[in-house]
């Protein structure tokens, strides 16, 4: 029984959730190309507590995205996450960005594939159950032409969602293969699990948890 912040900067979503015992009170979230998390993520929280007639002293924990996804979104939710959590003397919940995204598309009978863009021929993915049973933990895949996709679709119908559909698309075209378009990593997926994990009081160690990056960090030129 929690009120919750939950946060999500793993992709060009920027993106943050209030919840209350599980329950949605409100989300806000932009989606932009130019990745606005760092001038955008304070003045979401700010604007949703205004708006949900809540302060930050009465949050019981914050909620994190961990990732995998975008190595700069991910450090500006960590720095923000462990700056609430800090100054407010209240505990951080990790939620992979993956299991928050297969929970809450999952579909019935269906392997369940949240995928995150990666680079070029990349991506990030994980595979789970109905049950949402991990049958591939989240790691990073290259899309070539033998690859454990194109092995287990053969058995499995799998149901493709997230930022590297297009990716999975191009790869594999298999009667056996789902895919849903315009799905991206979002604050509002990681309530439940949120919840679930405050009640067993499984916290992160704020003075050291990491994103989950999967890949070292490579610099590219803004174009």
């Amino acid at each position: 029984m929690a009120l919750i912040l939950s946060i999500d900067t793993s992709s060009k979503n920027c993106s943050v959730s209030l919840a209350k015992n599980g329950k949605l009170i409100k989300t806000m979230e932009k989606i932009s190309d130019s990745f606005t998390h760092a001038e955008k993520l304070h003045l979401f929280c700010k604007d949703l507590m205004k708006k949900s007639r809540h302060s930050f002293s009465e949050i019981d924990a914050y909620a994190f995205s961990e990732g995998p996804g975008s190595y700069t979104g991910l450090r500006i939710g960590a720095a923000a996450v462990k700056g609430f959590g800090f100054a407010f003397e209240k505990p951080i919940i990790l939620v992979s960005t993956l299991k928050a995204m297969a929970f809450y598309n999952k579909v019935e009978k269906y392997i369940s594939c949240p995928l995150i863009d990666s680079r070029i021929g990349e991506v990030y993915l994980a595979l789970y159950d109905s049950k949402m049973n991990c049958l591939i933990k989240p790691r990073s895949h290259i899309l070539t032409e033998e690859n454990i996709l194109k092995d287990l679709i053969k058995k499995h119908k799998i149901y493709f969602f997230g930022t590297g559909t297009e990716k999975v698309k191009q790869a594999i075209n298999h009667k056996n293969a789902y895919f849903l378009n315009d799905v991206f990593p979002s604050s509002k997926y990681l309530i439940e699990i949120a919840e679930k994990k405050y009640n067993k009081k499984k916290f992160a160690d704020i003075s050291n948890f990491e994103p989950l990056y999967l890949k070292d960090f490579i610099p590219t030129i803004q174009k």
